[in-house]
Protein backbone atom coordinates (compact mmCIF):
# COMPACT_ATOMS: atom_id res chain seq x y z
CA UNK A 1 0.00 0.00 0.00
CA UNK A 2 1.14 3.30 -1.13
CA UNK A 3 2.91 4.80 2.43
CA UNK A 4 0.86 8.66 1.39
CA UNK A 5 -2.08 6.45 1.47
CA UNK A 6 -1.07 4.64 4.80
CA UNK A 7 -0.74 7.83 6.52
CA UNK A 8 -3.23 9.47 4.99
CA UNK A 9 -5.62 7.06 6.65
CA UNK A 10 -4.04 6.71 9.80
CA UNK A 11 -4.09 10.42 10.38
CA UNK A 12 -7.63 10.84 9.97
CA UNK A 13 -8.44 7.94 12.04
CA UNK A 14 -6.74 9.40 14.36
CA UNK A 15 -8.96 12.39 14.52
CA UNK A 16 -11.40 13.39 17.34
CA UNK A 17 -15.24 13.85 17.08
CA UNK A 18 -15.19 11.26 14.25
CA UNK A 19 -18.53 9.60 15.52
CA UNK A 20 -15.95 7.58 18.73
CA UNK A 21 -19.18 8.08 21.12
CA UNK A 22 -21.28 5.93 18.99
CA UNK A 23 -18.55 3.15 18.31
CA UNK A 24 -19.71 2.34 22.32
CA UNK A 25 -22.73 0.66 20.62
CA UNK A 26 -23.04 -3.22 19.32
CA UNK A 27 -22.75 -3.88 16.36
CA UNK A 28 -20.34 -1.33 16.03
CA UNK A 29 -17.96 -2.03 18.66
CA UNK A 30 -17.73 -5.55 17.45
CA UNK A 31 -17.00 -4.19 14.17
CA UNK A 32 -13.99 -1.76 15.36
CA UNK A 33 -13.15 -4.69 18.03
CA UNK A 34 -12.42 -6.54 14.92
CA UNK A 35 -10.47 -4.29 12.90
CA UNK A 36 -8.39 -3.46 15.51
CA UNK A 37 -7.51 -6.82 15.41
CA UNK A 38 -7.19 -6.92 12.23
CA UNK A 39 -9.62 -8.89 11.20
CA UNK A 40 -10.48 -7.00 8.45
CA UNK A 41 -12.99 -8.91 5.96
CA UNK A 42 -15.00 -9.51 9.25
CA UNK A 43 -15.01 -6.31 10.35
CA UNK A 44 -16.12 -4.99 7.00
CA UNK A 45 -19.31 -7.38 6.80
CA UNK A 46 -20.34 -5.47 10.13
CA UNK A 47 -19.67 -2.55 8.71
CA UNK A 48 -21.30 -3.11 5.39
CA UNK A 49 -24.72 -4.03 7.58
CA UNK A 50 -24.45 -0.83 9.63
CA UNK A 51 -23.76 1.37 6.43
CA UNK A 52 -26.87 -0.04 4.92
CA UNK A 53 -29.38 0.69 7.87
CA UNK A 54 -27.54 4.48 6.91
CA UNK A 55 -26.44 4.52 10.87
CA UNK A 56 -22.57 4.64 9.23
CA UNK A 57 -20.19 7.56 11.19
CA UNK A 58 -17.53 9.10 9.34
CA UNK A 59 -14.87 7.05 11.12
CA UNK A 60 -15.98 3.79 10.07
CA UNK A 61 -16.60 5.04 6.43
CA UNK A 62 -12.90 5.67 6.74
CA UNK A 63 -11.81 2.51 7.95
CA UNK A 64 -14.27 0.81 5.10
CA UNK A 65 -12.50 2.71 2.38
CA UNK A 66 -9.32 1.07 4.20
CA UNK A 67 -9.95 -2.27 4.28
CA UNK A 68 -11.16 -1.65 0.59
CA UNK A 69 -8.02 0.14 -0.64
CA UNK A 70 -6.05 -2.80 1.83
CA UNK A 71 -7.42 -5.55 -0.58
CA UNK A 72 -6.88 -3.87 -3.62
CA UNK A 73 -10.47 -2.52 -4.56
CA UNK A 74 -9.43 0.71 -5.51
CA UNK A 75 -13.07 1.54 -7.16
CA UNK A 76 -15.09 0.86 -3.47
CA UNK A 77 -12.15 2.57 -1.70
CA UNK A 78 -13.07 5.53 -4.02
CA UNK A 79 -16.75 5.78 -3.19
CA UNK A 80 -16.24 5.12 0.57
CA UNK A 81 -13.75 8.25 0.90
CA UNK A 82 -16.51 10.26 -1.06
CA UNK A 83 -19.15 9.34 1.18
CA UNK A 84 -16.65 10.57 4.16
CA UNK A 85 -16.18 13.72 2.56
CA UNK A 86 -19.92 14.00 1.57
CA UNK A 87 -19.94 13.33 5.40
CA UNK A 88 -17.57 15.71 6.46
CA UNK A 89 -16.05 17.83 4.12
CA UNK A 90 -12.91 17.07 5.06
CA UNK A 91 -10.81 18.79 2.08
CA UNK A 92 -8.08 16.00 2.66
CA UNK A 93 -10.32 13.40 1.34
CA UNK A 94 -10.54 15.59 -2.00
CA UNK A 95 -6.74 15.19 -2.34
CA UNK A 96 -6.64 11.93 -1.49
CA UNK A 97 -9.15 11.16 -3.92
CA UNK A 98 -7.92 12.77 -6.51
CA UNK A 99 -4.38 11.03 -5.84
CA UNK A 100 -5.69 7.82 -6.44
CA UNK A 101 -7.66 8.59 -9.07
CA UNK A 102 -4.18 10.17 -10.61
CA UNK A 103 -2.62 6.41 -9.77
CA UNK A 104 -4.82 4.50 -11.03
CA UNK A 105 -5.79 7.15 -14.42
CA UNK A 106 -9.57 7.58 -13.70
CA UNK A 107 -11.93 10.30 -14.30
CA UNK A 108 -14.35 12.24 -12.64
CA UNK A 109 -12.39 13.67 -9.74
CA UNK A 110 -10.45 16.62 -11.44
CA UNK A 111 -10.12 19.88 -9.16
CA UNK A 112 -11.28 21.69 -12.04
CA UNK A 113 -13.59 25.40 -11.26
CA UNK A 114 -16.91 23.68 -11.67
CA UNK A 115 -15.63 21.03 -9.15
CA UNK A 116 -13.97 23.56 -6.80
CA UNK A 117 -17.28 25.60 -6.64
CA UNK A 118 -19.26 22.73 -6.04
CA UNK A 119 -17.13 21.55 -3.29
CA UNK A 120 -17.60 24.81 -1.35
CA UNK A 121 -21.54 24.50 -1.92
CA UNK A 122 -21.59 21.52 -0.43
CA UNK A 123 -19.21 22.04 1.77
CA UNK A 124 -21.26 25.20 3.00
CA UNK A 125 -24.80 24.11 2.83
CA UNK A 126 -25.99 24.32 5.92
CA UNK A 127 -24.66 28.23 6.15
CA UNK A 128 -26.05 29.17 3.02
CA UNK A 129 -29.55 27.20 4.30
CA UNK A 130 -29.15 28.84 7.57
CA UNK A 131 -28.49 32.27 5.52
CA UNK A 132 -31.47 31.90 2.95
CA UNK A 133 -33.76 31.66 6.37
CA UNK A 134 -32.79 34.86 7.67
CA UNK A 135 -33.27 36.11 4.59
CA UNK A 136 -36.54 34.75 4.60
CA UNK A 137 -37.54 36.01 8.01
CA UNK A 138 -36.19 39.35 7.70
CA UNK A 139 -38.17 39.97 4.26
CA UNK A 140 -41.51 38.68 6.32
CA UNK A 141 -40.77 41.49 9.09
CA UNK A 142 -40.45 43.82 6.67
CA UNK A 143 -43.48 42.32 4.84
CA UNK A 144 -45.75 42.55 7.96
CA UNK A 145 -44.28 46.07 9.16
CA UNK A 146 -45.59 47.41 5.40
CA UNK A 147 -48.90 45.65 5.55
CA UNK A 148 -50.04 47.17 8.86
CA UNK A 149 -48.37 50.70 7.46
CA UNK A 150 -50.36 50.86 4.25
CA UNK A 151 -53.53 48.03 4.71
CA UNK A 152 -52.64 46.24 1.21
CA UNK A 153 -49.74 44.00 0.18
CA UNK A 154 -46.78 45.31 -0.63
CA UNK A 155 -46.42 44.35 -4.43
CA UNK A 156 -42.56 44.70 -4.25
CA UNK A 157 -42.14 43.19 -1.02
CA UNK A 158 -44.77 40.45 -1.95
CA UNK A 159 -42.74 39.51 -4.67
CA UNK A 160 -39.33 39.00 -2.92
CA UNK A 161 -40.94 36.95 -0.19
CA UNK A 162 -42.45 34.27 -2.62
CA UNK A 163 -39.62 34.48 -4.38
CA UNK A 164 -37.45 33.67 -1.54
CA UNK A 165 -39.34 31.10 0.22
CA UNK A 166 -39.70 28.85 -3.09
CA UNK A 167 -35.62 29.22 -2.76
CA UNK A 168 -35.79 27.95 0.87
CA UNK A 169 -38.09 25.40 -0.26
CA UNK A 170 -36.35 23.72 -3.01
CA UNK A 171 -33.35 24.21 -1.36
CA UNK A 172 -33.91 22.38 1.47
CA UNK A 173 -35.31 19.86 -0.28
CA UNK A 174 -33.70 19.13 -3.28
CA UNK A 175 -30.45 21.28 -2.81
CA UNK A 176 -28.63 17.98 -1.42
CA UNK A 177 -28.77 16.10 -4.48
CA UNK A 178 -25.69 14.78 -5.36
CA UNK A 179 -26.05 13.12 -9.12
CA UNK A 180 -23.03 11.10 -9.14
CA UNK A 181 -21.58 7.80 -9.11
CA UNK A 182 -18.82 5.87 -9.01
CA UNK A 183 -18.41 3.13 -11.94
CA UNK A 184 -18.53 -0.37 -10.64
CA UNK A 185 -18.17 -2.51 -12.98
CA UNK A 186 -15.24 -2.96 -16.01
CA UNK A 187 -16.01 -2.65 -19.38
CA UNK A 188 -19.22 -0.83 -19.43
CA UNK A 189 -20.66 0.67 -22.38
CA UNK A 190 -21.95 3.36 -23.10
CA UNK A 191 -24.38 3.75 -25.17
CA UNK A 192 -25.64 6.55 -27.41
CA UNK A 193 -29.46 6.60 -26.50
CA UNK A 194 -31.29 4.26 -23.56
CA UNK A 195 -31.31 0.75 -25.72
CA UNK A 196 -29.09 -2.00 -25.67
CA UNK A 197 -29.11 -1.36 -30.00
CA UNK A 198 -27.85 1.89 -29.46
CA UNK A 199 -24.58 3.09 -31.00
CA UNK A 200 -21.53 2.54 -28.61
CA UNK A 201 -19.92 5.89 -27.41
CA UNK A 202 -17.57 4.60 -25.29
CA UNK A 203 -16.24 2.09 -22.89
CA UNK A 204 -15.41 2.60 -19.62
CA UNK A 205 -13.44 0.91 -16.79
CA UNK A 206 -14.63 0.93 -13.03
CA UNK A 207 -13.36 3.26 -10.73
CA UNK A 208 -14.03 6.37 -13.05
CA UNK A 209 -17.05 8.77 -11.31
CA UNK A 210 -19.62 9.83 -13.74
CA UNK A 211 -22.49 12.50 -13.24
CA UNK A 212 -26.20 11.82 -13.59
CA UNK A 213 -28.49 14.16 -15.67
CA UNK A 214 -31.54 11.23 -15.70
CA UNK A 215 -32.80 8.06 -15.62
CA UNK A 216 -34.66 6.63 -18.44
CA UNK A 217 -35.84 2.93 -16.96
CA UNK A 218 -32.79 0.76 -16.13
CA UNK A 219 -30.46 3.26 -18.48
CA UNK A 220 -28.87 6.10 -16.22
CA UNK A 221 -28.38 9.14 -18.81
CA UNK A 222 -24.46 10.56 -17.78
CA UNK A 223 -22.21 13.20 -19.23
CA UNK A 224 -18.89 11.97 -20.12
CA UNK A 225 -16.25 13.73 -21.37
CA UNK A 226 -18.58 15.99 -22.53
CA UNK A 227 -21.18 13.59 -24.19
CA UNK A 228 -24.03 12.52 -23.13
CA UNK A 229 -24.41 8.79 -23.49
CA UNK A 230 -26.38 6.33 -21.01
CA UNK A 231 -25.33 3.38 -19.18
CA UNK A 232 -27.26 0.31 -17.13
CA UNK A 233 -28.15 1.61 -13.63
CA UNK A 234 -26.32 -1.79 -12.52
CA UNK A 235 -23.17 -0.95 -13.31
CA UNK A 236 -22.87 2.22 -11.04
CA UNK A 237 -23.13 2.90 -7.25
CA UNK A 238 -24.59 5.79 -6.65
CA UNK A 239 -22.68 8.54 -4.31
CA UNK A 240 -25.06 9.61 -0.79
CA UNK A 241 -24.99 13.18 0.18
CA UNK A 242 -25.24 13.08 3.90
Amino acid sequence: MNKNIKLFFILLLSLPLLGIAQAKKYPLAQADSLFEAQKFTQSFVLYDSIYQQKQATPAMLLKMAYIKEGLGDYTMAQYYINEYYLATNNDLALEKMEELANEKELAGYETNDLNFILSLYYKHFQWLTLGVMVLVLLVFIFFILQLKKYKRLPPVTTFFLATFLLGLFLLVNFGKTYNKAIVVKNNTFIMEGPSAGAHVVDVISKGNKVNIKGQNDVWLQIEWNGVTGYIKNNTVKKLTIW
